[in-house]
Parts: C-alpha cells; structure tokens; sequence
C-alpha cells in the first residue's frame, strides 16, 4: 500500500503543466513562418499538443499528411515496450519483475546462470545483457556517423526463426535464448538491438495465450486507437517494423502525455524511469533509456531515450531537469514528450523511397531538437513575443554551429550523408 502511495505521490509532482488557456492561433505564427523557410526537410508534418487540449499546431509541408502511412524505424520500439506492459496492466503478467523463466518453460531457472536473473523490465530497457549494439550504429546524423566510425557494427540475429516473413514469434524468442550470447550482467548493461523486444514478444504469447497479431490488436491498436498502423511481416520486428501514421502516432503520445489511457498511469510513470543510470557518465548520442525510448529525467525503466541530444557531459542535470523523452527512428520519425512544459511534438518523416531520400535522414532530428525551445517559449507562464521567435535569441537557440553544418551539408552534397 505503501508503495502504491508513494508512485501515486511521484506521478502527481511529474503531471505536466498545462496552461489553463491554450495559446491562440497567433501564437503559433512564428512557428509555422519558421517551418515554411525551413529548407533541409521537405516532405514531412508536425504536430504539437497538450495533455488538456490535445492538438494545439499542425503542420504539413509538401504533399506529405498526418494520414500517410511510413514506415518508422527504431520509432517502433516506444510503442512496443508500452504494449508489452500492457500485459502488466491488466494482469495477465504479474509484475515488471517477474524473471523470464517463470513464462517460458525452456528458460533457465538456475541461479548461476546470468540469464535465470532476466526480468521483462530488464527487456523493456535493452538491459537484459542479450546481444550488443548502438544508437550510433543505426542513425545518419552527424553524431552518429561520428560515433561508429572504425567501429566494427554488431552481428545481426540470422535465425530463419525471426525472418520477418517466414519466421514464428515464440520459435524466434527461444533461437535468440538459445543462440545469442549475453555480453553482461542483466541490470547492469546496455546494448541497443532487436533482442530484447523479440524476446519480450515471446514472453507475451506465452503469458497470454494469445497469438501474436492478436497481442498487438488488444494491447496496442485497440487501447491506443491506432487505425492505420500495423507491423511489417508475419515474424514482427518490434523494434524496427512499424508502420503508421502521424495522426496514430500522436494519438499515442496524447495518451502517454494525459496518463489517461492503457496501459496504466502507474505503468506510464514506470516506463519513464531512467533504466540505465549506469550511463549517465557517458556520450550515448540521445540520452540515457527508459521504455523503448530515451528521455532526459532520473529514476528507472524505458524503451525510448530519456532526452540528452548529443551531449558530451553525458546526461547531465540539465537533461534531467528538462524531463524530456523521445524516440527517434532511422528515416527521420522523431517523436517527442515533454514532462516539464506538458507538451508532446510529433515530427513525422520518412527520408526513404517514395517519401523521401535516405542521405538526408538524419536531418529531421535536428528541426525537432531546434524547434522545441520554440514549443517551450510558447507554452510558458511568460512567452516572448512573436519576433523574438524570429531573430538570434539565445534564450530560445537549439542548434549549434556544428549541426547547422551537418544539415547543410548532407543538403548540398547527399552523397556525402549516404
């Protein structure tokens, strides 16, 4: 009882703020003039909300729409990991705690071994120790290039079991058990592949009973209210192989954003702890990770990034001050939740065929990481006025020389960002 108090308690002092009236139309002038002339993206939409107001700005640049159907990339691990703990909400696993083994019968049990120690937290928050990997190994942007540059990448999972088309979800789970070694300590090591989701996958049909499209139908599209997306394949990749839309995608992040909806507030809060604290002392691109996604905030589990763009302090006090998280995939998806000014931004792009060029698809990142100062400015108790928006102002600055380099660079020579 004590405890339930005491998230009550936690998720209470995090409930984002919320303007009581929602900024007028005028407001977000400035915003969208500074989009119009915004010349490095091309085919993409924006969407900006509150927990209260829901859809406050939307912007559609090219013949790109909120409806279009993309493909998202490492975008879909966010919603993933919010659909495995589904799970947990309704009860159907007992706790983020609860070890592997206690779901899947040809799961160690014994305590020597690293693996029978394995909690689905510890697979929501890529800490099981399965495998290896990077962000820095997936992404285009500057950062990332920099980073895996004379590194040799990771060994991609080739069991015919997790072939998107061919494979089986339980027989992919068990060939990763079984084929993949453990690279640390679960808890205490992070690695950023496709692992942990396959696995946790397999703990969900078997907890469940259920097959897997039927998993992702009641406790992702369905909760959620997501009616144009879908996973890719027979075998889903639920870390890579999304499909959705802009307006799905920010039907989603409304529901995280207003602890309204599935799976639980208790569980959304969870999902928002800092999963690997032992980073914070690091460069890791984006932050340190919660749920499928990364954020900027202390505390304990998630599949996102807990938000430290490009930082080389690590994660730092005024990344966890900013209580900011987001999620960003390989083509240009990039979205993001804002715990501090109680706002979520959704930028929506595919830099890949047919809806966009792939040299250029580390680029979008940087319109959301530069343009949320913007959103902030606008939501606070004291917002500037429209041309401040407009001419150089420090308070409201979010790239730095180097990134405006970069985007101008892979713009006038593609080649070079291939």
């Amino acid at each position: 009882m004590l405890s339930l108090l005491l998230t009550v308690a936690l998720m209470l002092s995090l409930l984002t703020v919320s303007t009581a009236t929602p900024p007028d139309a005028a407001a977000w002038r400035p915003i969208r003039t500074l989009l119009e002339n915004w010349q490095f993206t091309t085919e993409y939409a924006i969407s900006i909300g509150t927990a209260d107001h829901g859809q406050l700005f939307v912007y559609e640049s090219g013949n790109f729409t909120m409806d279009q159907q993309i493909p998202t990339g490492s975008t879909s691990k966010w919603p993933s990991a919010m659909m495995f703990a589904g799970l947990v909400g309704d009860g159907t696993i007992r706790s983020l705690d609860d070890p592997v083994h206690e779901y899947l019968p040809y799961w160690t049990k014994h305590p020597l071994d690293a693996r029978s120690h394995i909690t689905l937290r510890h697979l929501l928050t890529f800490t099981s120790g399965f495998g290896d990997g990077h962000p820095g190994f997936e992404f285009n942007t500057r950062a990332a290039r920099a980073w895996r540059a004379g590194r040799t990448p990771p060994r991609n999972n080739i069991s015919r079991e997790c072939d998107l088309e061919s494979g089986d979800t339980a027989k992919c789970a068990q060939s990763i058990y079984s084929g993949v070694k453990l690279i640390g300590v679960p808890g205490h090591v992070y690695s950023y592949n496709s692992n942990h989701l396959q696995l946790a996958a397999g703990v969900a049909v078997a907890g469940s009973g259920l097959p897997i499209k039927e998993v992702v139908r009641r406790y992702l599209l369905q909760p959620f209210g997501l009616t144009d997306s879908y996973y890719e394949g027979r075998c889903p990749d639920f870390a890579g192989s999304l499909v959705t839309t802009g307006r799905d995608y920010e039907r989603f992040l409304h529901s995280l954003l207003s602890y309204r909806r599935h799976p639980s507030p208790a569980l959304i809060l969870e999902s928002e702890r800092d999963g690997t604290p032992f980073l914070s002392d690091q460069y890791t691109l984006y932050g340190n990770y919660g749920f499928g996604a990364r954020t900027h905030t202390t505390s304990a589990a998630r599949s996102h990034f807990l938000m430290c763009f490009d930082s080389a302090g690590g994660y730092t006090d005024a990344c966890a001050d900013a209580r900011s998280h987001f999620d960003p995939g390989a083509f240009g998806f990039i979205p993001v939740l804002d715990r501090k000014f109680g706002f979520y931004l959704n930028l929506v792009a595919a830099e890949t065929a047919p809806t966009g060029s792939y040299p250029l698809s580390g680029i979008p990142e940087y319109l959301a990481v530069g343009l949320k100062p913007h959103v902030e400015a606008i939501l606070s108790q004291r917002p500037p006025r429209a041309e401040e928006h407009l001419h150089h102002n420090p308070a409201i600055a979010g790239l730095s020389l180097a990134d405006v380099n970069y985007a101008l660079g892979c713009r006038l020579h593609p080649d070079s960002c291939a």
